[in-house]
C-alpha cells in the first residue's frame, strides 16, 4: 500500500492539526461538565475503561501536536532568543488576560466575601501568582463558586500548562545541544529514544494515574510532547497510512483487555498516531478558518470557569446541557482572546526581535508563519 509520509502535511496549510486542537478543547470542557454538575467524586465514562478521561487523552493530544510544531517552530526561529519570545507571547498575554477578568467578574458579579476581603493582595494577588506564574490547580477567589460542586475552583485546566512550559525549556536545551553535538538528519532521534524510553517506564510502574506524582505526570507529558519532536524529525519517514492507525487501535484494545499498566504509554503513542493521521484529512473550510483562527488556547483557558458559571447561576442543570451550552461560549470568548490578546500579541513576536537586532521588519507571509507556530 502506497501512502504519503508525515513530511507532506509538515506546513500549515496542508494539515488540520488546528481543527484536531480545536476538537481537543472542546473534549476537555466535556469531560469538565461531569465535575461542575456532579463533585470531584463525579466519573468520566472513559476513565472507567481507559484509565483516563476524555479530557486527559484530549491533552495527550494537545501535547503531541505541540511537540511536533514546536520542533518545527525551533528550527524556523532566528535563535533562542526568538524561540522563547514565540513561546512567551502564545502562553502568557491570553493567561493574564483571562485571569484579570475571572478576577473582575468573580469580585464584581459572583462572590460572596466583601469587598474588603475580596479586594485585597491576599485574595487577588495570591491568585493572579498562581493562577498565572505558577499553574496551579484548584486555584481559588475568596467566595466565589464556594457552593458550587467543585467547591471555589476557577480554572483548574491551566495546570498542564507548567508542564508544557518545563517541555518548552527541555527543548530548547536538547535542541542546543543537538546543534552543539552537530548531528543531523535522524542522527537527532538517537538522544530522543532514551527519553521516550524513560518516560514510558516511569509512566508504566507509576500505577494509577488518579495517584501520579508530579515526576509521573512531567514523564506522561514529556511522552506525548517528545514523540511529537521525533516525528517532527522524522516526518520524512513517517508513513500516513490508514492501516498502521487501524493497528495502533488493534494494540490499544489489547492492552486494555489485558488491563496492565503498560496500556497508559501505549495509548498516549496511539493517540500520537490518530491525532497526526486524522490532522492530514482535508477539512474545508473549517481546515482553512482554523488555520488563521485559533481558538483551542482561548476555549482551553476560559471554558471551567463558563462551566463554573453555569452551575453557579443554574444549579439543577445537567452534564448535556453544561457542556453544549459551555462550549458555544467558550468558542465565543476564544475567538474575542484570539482577535483581541492573542494574534496581536503574536505579531509584536517580529517587531520586538527587528528592534533587538536580531531579524529584519517581518513580511505578511512572516507575520503569518509566526501566529501559526
Amino acid at each position: 500500500m502506497q501512502s504519503k509520509t508525515l513530511s507532506a502535511f509538515s506546513e500549515k496549510n496542508a494539515n488540520s492539526y488546528a481543527v484536531i486542537r480545536l476538537a481537543a478543547a472542546i473534549a476537555v470542557i466535556v469531560t469538565h461538565a461531569f465535575g461542575v454538575v456532579g463533585g470531584w467524586a463525579a466519573v468520566e465514562p472513559l476513565a472507567e475503561s481507559t484509565g483516563w478521561s476524555l479530557a486527559a487523552h484530549a491533552v495527550h493530544v494537545f501535547f503531541v501536536l505541540s511537540g511536533f510544531m514546536v520542533a518545527a517552530s525551533w528550527e524556523r526561529s532566528a535563535g533562542w532568543i526568538d524561540f522563547v519570545l514565540a513561546r512567551m507571547l502564545r502562553v502568557f498575554p491570553a493567561l493574564i488576560v483571562v485571569n484579570i477578568t475571572i478576577v473582575l467578574i468573580g469580585g464584581l458579579w459572583l462572590t460572596t466575601a466583601t469587598p474588603g476581603v475580596f479586594w485585597t493582595f491576599e485574595n487577588i494577588g495570591v491568585f493572579m501568582t498562581k493562577a498565572t506564574l505558577l499553574f496551579s490547580v484548584g486555584v481559588s477567589l475568596d467566595g466565589v463558586f464556594t457552593d458550587n460542586p467543585m467547591g471555589g475552583s476557577a480554572n483548574i485546566p491551566i495546570w498542564t500548562i507548567r508542564f508544557e512550559v518545563i517541555c518548552y525549556a527541555t527543548l530548547l536545551v536538547f535542541m542546543s545541544m543537538l546543534a552543539a553535538l552537530g548531528l543531523r538528519g535522524l542522527a537527532r532521534l538517537i538522544p530522543v529514544v532514551p527519553v521516550l524510553g524513560l518516560c514510558a517506564v516511569a509512566i508504566t510502574i507509576s500505577g494509577d494515574p488518579e495517584r501520579f506524582s508530579f515526576a509521573a505526570q512531567l514523564a506522561r507529558f514529556m511522552l506525548a510532547f517528545y514523540i511529537g519532536v521525533a516525528c517532527w524529525i522524522a516526518r520524512e519517514f513517517v508513513p500516513i497510512r490508514r492501516d498502521f492507525a487501524l493497528a495502533f487501535a488493534v494494540l490499544t484494545v489489547a492492552v486494555l483487555m489485558i488491563d496492565q499498566p503498560i496500556r497508559y504509554p501505549v495509548m498516549i503513542a496511539a493517540t500520537a498516531y490518530w491525532s497526526l493521521w486524522l490532522g492530514t484529512f482535508p477539512m474545508g473550510r473549517l481546515q482553512r478558518w482554523t488555520a488563521h483562527t485559533d481558538l483551542s488556547y482561548g476555549a482551553y483557558i476560559t471554558g471551567f470557569f463558563i462551566q463554573q458559571w453555569l452551575v453557579y447561576a443554574v444549579p439543577d442543570m445537567t452534564v448535556a446541557q453544561n457542556a453544549s451550552i459551555a462550549t458555544v461560549l467558550a468558542l465565543g470568548a476564544a475567538w474575542v482572546s484570539w482577535t483581541f490578546v492573542e494574534k496581536p500579541a503574536l505579531r509584536l513576536r517580529n517587531p520586538i526581535l527587528s528592534r533587538m537586532g536580531l531579524v529584519a521588519q517581518p513580511s505578511r507571509r512572516a507575520l503569518k508563519t509566526a501566529e501559526a507556530t
